[in-house]
């Protein structure tokens, strides 16, 4: 099989043959825009929960009269821990009074200061699952001085869950727009194929494999899906930069979204044409 011939016929039926090949890489780039919101939407709510992880911290809370400084070395020497610092208790009253803001002045009414000291430590990421932050609280609760551990589970929780639940909208998104990419690639081959069928039999009669016959249209459905993507990654891109005032910090997966698309489209497009092809049997009378 010449892969030139190939090439070549794909490519002018593509962009000189019926219209239908430019309709079918505008509907792609619709479908494909679909995709890529979602994809989006996802790196961000990635970008988002490593944000949140990277600032997730557990409390030690003291008992009355412990000695932080005398903690923290040992503290600091636990498997998940990357760093600590100690919180007096009267810093934690200032850092509570500045959290208040203008109510600050109700904590005046108090005698004493309720707040314990307490020992702050970063996670080191391999820490930041529920099951690894469960195993630290309990190597922290035999430290002798130590009241209470509090660690903020519900929100990593939340956003897994969250994240889950768009992951699978993903997923049934990219199947529901694969769906019409391949019925739009389907129909488009179909008509090319109907439009050209007298040169087709001039192509038997000259004795063209049956391989070299069909491959112009699956490239031909490898240009609608590749210029769709081309076309809806614009489009995401504008999106994020419209998104980007909005959500301060976020940054652009460019080569993520660029595979996505891309890989979407030239997959669809070759699904669809090899289904025509299949479907229309191009083969001798």
């Amino acid at each position: 099989m010449s892969s030139g011939f190939v090439f070549n016929e794909g490519s002018r039926l593509f962009f000189k043959g019926r219209r239908i090949s430019f309709a079918a890489a505008a509907i792609f780039a619709v479908v494909l825009s679909i995709v890529g919101i979602f994809a989006l939407g996802t790196f961000y709510l990635l970008e988002f929960r490593q944000d949140i992880e990277e600032r997730l911290e557990v409390v030690v809370f003291l008992e009355p009269g412990a000695d932080a400084e005398a903690i923290l070395p040992d503290i600091v020497r636990l498997e998940g821990v990357a760093s600590d610092s100690a919180v007096t208790s009267g810093q934690a009253l200032e850092e509570f009074r500045r959290t208040l803001g203008e109510d600050a002045k109700l904590l005046d009414i108090l005698d004493e200061n309720p707040l314990p000291a307490s020992i702050r430590i970063k996670l080191t990421p391999a820490y930041r699952s529920r099951a690894k932050l469960e195993e630290l609280e309990e190597n922290l609760g035999l430290f002798e001085g130590v009241d209470e551990v509090w660690i903020d589970r519900n929100l990593i929780d939340k956003l897994n869950r969250f994240l889950f639940i768009l992951l699978g909208a993903d997923a049934f998104v990219l199947l529901i727009v694969g769906f019409s990419a391949v019925l739009v690639t389907m129909l488009a081959t179909r008509f090319s194929i109907i439009d050209r069928r007298r040169i087709i039999d001039l192509y038997w009669l000259m004795g063209v494999a049956p391989r070299t016959l069909r491959a112009p249209y699956v490239v031909e459905g490898l240009y609608e899906g590749f210029f769709g993507a081309v076309v809806s990654y614009g489009i995401i891109l504008v999106l994020h930069l419209l998104l980007s005032g909005l959500l301060e910090g976020v940054s652009f997966p460019c080569w993520e979204i660029a595979c996505i698309l891309a890989g979407s489209g030239l997959a669809f497009g070759w699904i669809g044409s090899g289904l025509a092809i299949d479907s229309f049997k191009l083969k001798r009378k």
